[in-house]
Parts: C-alpha cells; sequence; structure tokens
C-alpha cells in the first residue's frame, strides 16, 4: 500500500492553515503577490488530486500541512513525500528555487534516515521541458551552504552525521506542467472516475478542489487522509458546486456562479421554505457599506408578497452591539429586524417568533417585522433552537456551533453581495 504526503510548506507556509494564510495575505500582500500565492496552492491542490485519482485502491494520500511531518509510513513501508512550488513569473530555472523544500527534505531525512522514503521536489517553471531529473550534489551542497537567515536554521537543526549521498539517492526534481495544463489533466482524470450525471467542470473539478482545500487546513493527521474510493463516494453524492475563494479562483468563476444559480433556482422559487443564512462579515466586501441594501433587495423579492409566508434569518458573526446598530440603520430604510431582545435580554422563543401581519385585497398593510437578525457572538446556540429548511453558509469554514444534521445546507462562500444576490436569483449579473 502505497502513502503519499503533500506539504504547503513549499508555497512558504509553516505551521499556519491553508484558510488562515489567505485571511492574512488579504491584509499584508499586494494584489499581485496575492494571486500568486493562490496560483500556487491551486498548483498543489491539483497535483493532488492527480495523485488521488491514479493510485492504487489501496493507497492513502495524506494531505499534509507542514513538511517535517513525515513520519507516518505505509504498511509495506513505502512512502512518497511531495511538494509542490510554483514559479510562473521566473524566466528559467535556478537552484535557489529549491533550496528550502530541499532543505526541509533534508532535515526530515536526518531525523529518520532509515525510513524508506522518497523525496519530489515537484515545480513548474517557464521554459523548462517536463521532466524528471536527479538532484546535483553541487545544489545541496550550496543550500547546505546558504547565507540566507531563514534558511540557516534549517541548515542549523541538520546533523553532522546526514548522509548526503544517500538523501540524494532517494530525492529527485520533476518539472511539472503550467497551471493551466496540469487542471486540464486533472479534469481529465476526474472524467475517467465514470461519474454519471456529473459535470466535471462545475462540479466534480470545483469540489474536488474544495475537498482538497479542506483537508489541508485540518490540524488532525489521520483526518486529511484521503483514497481514491473516498473521494469518489464524496463526489458522487455531491449535487451542489461548493462556493470558495478556491473554486471562485479558477478560470471559468462565471460558469461555476451561473451553475450554482441554476442549482438553487428550484429552492427560491419555492415561497414556503424557511430561510437562514449565516453570513461572515469578514469575508464579504465593503459588507459595512452593502450589508443593509443587500437585506432589502432580499426583502424586495423574497418576503413582500402575502403569498411569501416566512420571514428569512440571517446570523452574523458579530456581538449584539452591531447588531443593534444594524437594526437601527435598517429601520431607517423602512425595514423591522426583529433581534430577539426583550428589553436587554435576548429570548430565543420571542426571536423565532413569527410576525404578524395585516393583509388587505392581497397586499400586506403591515408586518411586524420584516427579517430575524441574529448576533452569533452574543448567542451561538440559538441558531440550532429551530432548524430552517435550508441554511446557506457564506463563509469559507462553518462554525463549530452550527448544527448541519435535519437541514438542507448549501456552502456559498462568495466574497461580494453582487455575488450572492446573482446565484440566489436577485440579480441577473454578478458583476
Amino acid at each position: 500500500m502505497g502513502h503519499h504526503r503533500f506539504s504547503t510548506a513549499s508555497l512558504g507556509v509553516q505551521a499556519s492553515s491553508v484558510e488562515t494564510t489567505i485571511k492574512g495575505m488579504q491584509y499584508l500582500m499586494s494584489e499581485r503577490v496575492a494571486d500568486s500565492t493562490i496560483k500556487g496552492f491551486l498548483y498543489q491542490f491539483n497535483k493532488t488530486i492527480l495523485e488521488i485519482v491514479n493510485a492504487d485502491d489501496e493507497d492513502v494520500i495524506t494531505v499534509e500541512g507542514v513538511v517535517e511531518d513525515v513520519d507516518v509510513l505505509s504498511a509495506s513501508g513505502e512512502l512518497e513525500a511531495i511538494q509542490c512550488k510554483y514559479h510562473e513569473t521566473k524566466e528559467k530555472f535556478i537552484p535557489s528555487l529549491i533550496f528550502k523544500p530541499l532543505l526541509q527534505m533534508a532535515e526530515a531525512y536526518d531525523r529518520n534516515p532509515s525510513a524508506r522514503i522518497k523525496y519530489t521536489i515537484f515545480i513548474y517553471v517557464p521554459n523548462e521541458d517536463h521532466c524528471q531529473k536527479d538532484i546535483d550534489p553541487s545544489i545541496l551542497n550550496s543550500a547546505l551552504a546558504t547565507t540566507d537567515q531563514s534558511l540557516s536554521k534549517i541548515v542549523s537543526r541538520i546533523s553532522g552525521k546526514f548522509d548526503k549521498v544517500e538523501f540524494l539517492k532517494n530525492t529527485r526534481i520533476v518539472f511539472g506542467p503550467s497551471l493551466d495544463e496540469i487542471e486540464c489533466s486533472t479534469k481529465a482524470a476526474l472524467e475517467l472516475l465514470g461519474i454519471q450525471g456529473s459535470d466535471v467542470d462545475t462540479l466534480l473539478y470545483p469540489n474536488s478542489i474544495e475537498k482538497i482545500a479542506k483537508l489541508s487546513s485540518i490540524k488532525d493527521e489521520t483526518e486529511r487522509q484521503i483514497t481514491k474510493a473516498k473521494l469518489y463516494t464524496y463526489l458522487s453524492s455531491a449535487t451542489h458546486t461548493a462556493i470558495s475563494k478556491w473554486t471562485l479562483a479558477l478560470r471559468n468563476r462565471s460558469e461555476i456562479l451561473k451553475n450554482i444559480k441554476q442549482q438553487l433556482s428550484s429552492y427560491f422559487s419555492q415561497n414556503s421554505r424557511d430561510r437562514y443564512f449565516y453570513i461572515d462579515k469578514n469575508e464579504i466586501d465593503d459588507y459595512e457599506e452593502k450589508v443593509v441594501v443587500f437585506f432589502g433587495n432580499y426583502i424586495k423579492k423574497y418576503y413582500s408578497k402575502p403569498s411569501h409566508v416566512t420571514a428569512p434569518t440571517f446570523i452574523i458573526n458579530d456581538n449584539i452591539e452591531a447588531i443593534r446598530d444594524l437594526e437601527f440603520r435598517l429601520y431607517t430604510k423602512g425595514i423591522k429586524a426583529n433581534t430577539g431582545l426583550v428589553g436587554n435580554s435576548f429570548v430565543v422563543d420571542h426571536f423565532f417568533r413569527d410576525p404578524m401581519k395585516k393583509i388587505n385585497r392581497n397586499h400586506i398593510e403591515e408586518r411586524e417585522f420584516d427579517l430575524r437578525l441574529l448576533a452569533m457572538d452574543s448567542e451561538q446556540e440559538a441558531i440550532n433552537h429551530r432548524k430552517g429548511d435550508d441554511l446557506y453558509l457564506v463563509c469559507s469554514n462553518t462554525p463549530n456551533n452550527i448544527e448541519l444534521t435535519d437541514v438542507n445546507f448549501y456552502q456559498v462562500g462568495i466574497s461580494s453581495f453582487n455575488e450572492l444576490e446573482y446565484v440566489i436569483g436577485i440579480r441577473n449579473s454578478h458583476e
């Protein structure tokens, strides 16, 4: 049984998760660097999917977070450790591009030289032919002699007994294809899985990317393990496209958004559905400026007629003080929100009550409130008190306190209200 490992450390990420890295780069990196970093992760995710789909049935692939943790072996003792590096802006390969992964692998080998581990650096550099090469001893010597402060810390942890010759016998560099090329290969491989009735471009491929991205962010190594059969089962049961920053970073973003809109259209055509939305305000561009407009557009479309029988529930990851400020802003726009407060106390049954209405000649003359508005940070358990028909998760990661049993839930991890309004049928364009 083979056992493969992948590491996000090849992209300069040491102990942090993939999702934490993306949040950090939103504030610390320029747009160009951020785009390059996302491409690097997507390159790794594609390589991971290819390894899973092309694996033998008994192979176990571990989607890993840090390269140093290379101590789990398969039953046969065979293990391949792969690091991916993506350098589309480089004109040609230079040895320093692999110094860091090479030293990390050398350190791992030095800790456990008797383990049967094959080390692979999978790298893309423009103008390099796709091929596999041994690593020249001079490159390793140069890496070990580096004066780079961060790399010197790795070198200092490598013992004087390190066997360079034996290490290089088990180490190779593979020059891989471009991101566009590996994406095409990944889609072709997924097509061969033979999952009937599933579109590769807008369902199987984006859901595979999302699955690997989520595995990458899990701390427990055993939960980051996956097999070909597990991926097949996951994709076979997928009926909706998981929307996240990863899937929306793919080339066919508009096609994916259009597909999820079609998938959700049947649910939003039903007037009686009890809909909940959990919105991570930190992941929505211009949240403060546009949230009131979004609520107004939603009410106008889906809760303005007598046939619209169920008030929507919106849950925001914010405290009660911020929610009360939002309640006032909505009030000045003619929208009444139920925050569940009686005086200064939150009463869960008061929050989930149905609004009283006054209807005259098929027209709503007056309604007690237009929406429920819950402060997640202040009332974490209230969302589970009464479950609706559908829960829309407008976020990258589902909060641990939200129970997903006995409810239809959909991940719609978009980054703007325009896109959210598009996929739920409020507007005709996501631009």
